[in-house]
């Protein structure tokens, strides 16, 4: 038998650092806008000020939110494993 080679692990990424975690805020970020903007509609309608100035400050938040989100996207790392999968394909 040959001698037990033991193979060096990659450092571990923090998941806040990653683009995964980058991602899933951006998407909640989007869900929260749609269901804001979807409140705004049906309390205009419904001619409820109160509803829809709730509605316009949770939107705008949410849109804010994934504007700062996506700027701090370009920073965000992946790891080498995962940008090796992408390259073969």
């Amino acid at each position: 038998m040959g001698k037990l080679r033991i193979k060096k692990k990659e450092a571990v990424l923090p998941f806040r650092q990653t683009v995964a975690y980058r991602f899933m805020i951006l998407a909640v970020a989007f869900v929260v806008f749609l269901i804001a903007a979807y409140q705004m509609v049906s309390s205009l309608l419904v001619g409820d000020t109160n509803t829809f100035i709730v509605a316009a400050v949770l939107a705008v938040a949410t849109a804010v939110t994934a504007y700062f989100n996506l700027e701090r996207m370009k920073e965000a790392k992946v790891p080498k494993k995962t940008l090796q999968r992408m390259r073969r394909r």
